[in-house]
């Protein structure tokens, strides 16, 4: 049997010495004779790069080379073409104008595609030609690495449930307390690799922590295992797993977590380590029994975030000043409070880095223990044991601590050791569900802790919540009508010259017009005259009143000064944040307005 054809693209390489016609065959043999097969095996070996391959591939078909990575495509762009087709035929949606759609293609001269594109748009197309790696990595941008997914689902469905194959395709190393800490990412045992299981587990936690995600949601329905990440507070979804895989990818995920995988019936909760990319990842994993099986969620805890100045976190100058004299005191109580997912403990553990000296014994009492921090004493709470928050801190207390955190304070017992803690030397930090700063007073008095006691022991309290910030890369000026924001509560004379922005939408920020989330802040200092309405038992709204009247610049105060600054939307600030009522607003002004006579005299 002779060679086989060589196709145009190897024609070209082979003329312009960049491989030979021995080398060719044997890529060909090894990964197939395309064009787009040839290319990629090239690019991804470093025989050649991306840039040639692409600009050979336009002078074959006679179009215009365009270079994806320094390309932006909105979305409404993106949106006009199906997934399947663009993953089909390796090409990216990349420009619409009133009569024509532009696109970068592989293989500029498959005329069914550019037919395909020019019917579903209904408009003539511009073809563009890119290395098909490029493609498929902006696809993978675009889509969230669905293709990997869809690549390991598909083998998921030739893999035989009866076949007890996990209890030899454990790759992904875990740690116990007995074990080290650092568990790795473990080079696989020969064929280990290849299990579909453990390439559809690993491939999963990998992205995820690559794409910077939160959360690993693993859900079953009826028919299907759905797949979500959750990146910059809110979820999308990534895949699908047979129902039939359902549990050998549970079980994967809960032997790694060193769950129990024949309990099905309880809740559970574990933890993976892993050193991804030489970073040490911490995963915190949760099972909870559903309707049609098990859900798991994996947390991400990225240790590499408490490296935060907190300036990073999104303080304001005042706000920082404020909770740093908090933190800084040699005893007393800082409580931080705000929803699940808010950044309370991101905020507290940064605060305790900057305080971890050899000179300070430092305690906590966690549930659960979130992030290992060396040089710090963490102690994990255990109620089933009869071990909550209360007999934990009167075990630190034995220990002569100078630091103590918290987990959260739940009930009277907590508060009130915490509370005696802070009034004999300790230097106590905590969290708390509630709404805002000032109505944490009434939170503490409602479940038993006498007024002056709170007067008393508390430093600083701090309110925070998240906002998604408006992508760096699609961002354009906007402008908001006046009833906008009116309507949002906000002074349009307080805005006035500032300058708004807006994300499009683009392949940095999945289409979102978001990247990233930064936290706003609500930091109230336990002043003299605060101490004494609160011994007052004065009203939570009077408090907020006094404390803005001093200086406290409430959570909608903090995300419109974010708003002005072109960090996030009107959307977010409105979504997050509930708006000031007018005593709260009429004591601001006067506050500013009393601060600028200051300055001038």
């Amino acid at each position: 049997m002779g060679k086989p054809m060589l196709n145009r693209l190897a024609m070209m390489l082979i003329e312009s010495g960049v491989v030979t016609a021995e080398e060719v065959d044997e890529i060909a043999r090894d990964v197939g004779p395309g064009e787009a097969e040839l290319a990629e095996h090239l690019v991804s070996t470093g025989r050649a790069p991306e840039e040639l391959i692409t600009e050979i591939l336009a002078d074959m078909y006679s179009v215009d080379p365009i270079y994806l990575n320094e390309t932006r495509i909105e979305q409404k762009v993106i949106d006009r073409i199906p997934e399947d087709m663009a993953r089909r035929f390796i090409l990216v949606p990349v420009g619409e104008e009133a009569r024509f759609f532009s696109i970068a293609i592989s293989d500029p001269g498959n005329l069914y595609a550019i037919d395909e594109v020019k019917f579903q748009t209904g408009k003539e197309v511009l073809a563009y030609a890119s290395a098909p790696s490029a493609i498929r990595r902006t696809l993978d941008e675009i889509y969230g690495k669905v293709d990997d997914l869809v690549t390991v689902e598909e083998s998921l469905n030739e893999y035989d449930e009866e076949e007890d194959s996990l209890e030899v395709v454990d790759t992904l190393e875990y740690a116990t307390d007995e074990e080290d800490e650092e568990a790795v990412v473990a080079d696989s045992t020969a064929g280990m690799e290849d299990e579909p299981v453990v390439k559809f587990v690993n491939d999963l936690i990998m992205t995820a922590v690559r794409k910077e995600v939160s959360d690993i949601h693993v859900e079953p329905y009826e028919k299907y295992v759905r797949v979500r990440y959750r990146q910059d507070g809110t979820c999308h979804v990534v895949g699908r797993v047979p129902k039939k895989l359902q549990a050998p990818v549970l079980s994967r995920l809960k032997i790694l977590s060193r769950m129990n995988i024949a309990e099905r019936r309880k809740t559970q909760d574990g933890r993976i380590k892993a050193n991804i990319d030489d970073r040490t990842i911490d995963f915190r994993v949760s099972a909870v029994p559903a309707i049609n099986g098990e859900k798991i969620v994996l947390r991400i805890l990225d240790r590499g975030n408490l490296e935060f100045d907190l300036r990073q976190l999104g303080f304001p100058e005042d706000g920082l000043k404020t909770f740093m004299k908090g933190i800084n005191s040699p005893f007393g109580i800082v409580l931080v409070t705000g929803p699940t997912g808010s950044g309370k403990t991101t905020t507290l553990y940064s605060a305790l880095s900057q305080l971890n000296t050899p000179a300070v014994n430092i305690h906590t009492t966690e549930d659960p223990i979130e992030y290992h921090i060396e040089g710090i004493t963490q102690t994990q709470v255990d109620p089933g044991m009869g071990y909550d928050f209360a007999a934990s801190l009167r075990a630190i207390l034995r220990h002569d601590p100078n630091i103590i955190m918290v987990g959260e304070i739940r009930d009277y017992e907590t508060a009130a050791i915490a509370m005696k803690a802070s009034l004999t030397g300790h230097l106590v930090f905590s969290t708390i569900h509630t709404n805002d700063a000032p109505s944490t007073v009434s939170r503490l008095v409602d479940i038993g802790i006498k007024p002056f006691l709170v007067a008393s022991a508390i430093n600083v309290i701090m309110a925070q919540r998240l906002v998604r910030k408006v992508c760096t890369k699609c961002r354009e000026p906007v402008q908001y009508e006046e009833a906008e924001l009116v309507e949002a509560g906000i002074d349009p004379l307080e805005t006035e010259g500032a300058t708004f922005f807006k994300g499009i939408g683009c392949t940095k920020c999945n289409g979102t017009g978001y990247k990233g989330r930064l936290g706003i802040f609500e930091v109230l200092s336990m002043t003299r005259d605060l101490k004494q309405a609160v011994m007052d038992r004065v009203p939570t709204g009077r408090l907020r009143v006094i404390a803005v009247s001093e200086g406290m610049r409430t959570l909608r105060m903090d995300a419109v000064d974010k708003l002005t600054g072109g960090v996030t939307t009107l959307e977010e600030v409105t979504r997050v944040t509930a708006d000031d009522d007018e005593e709260v607003k009429r004591a601001r002004k006067k506050f500013l307005r009393k601060k600028e006579r200051d300055k001038t005299a």
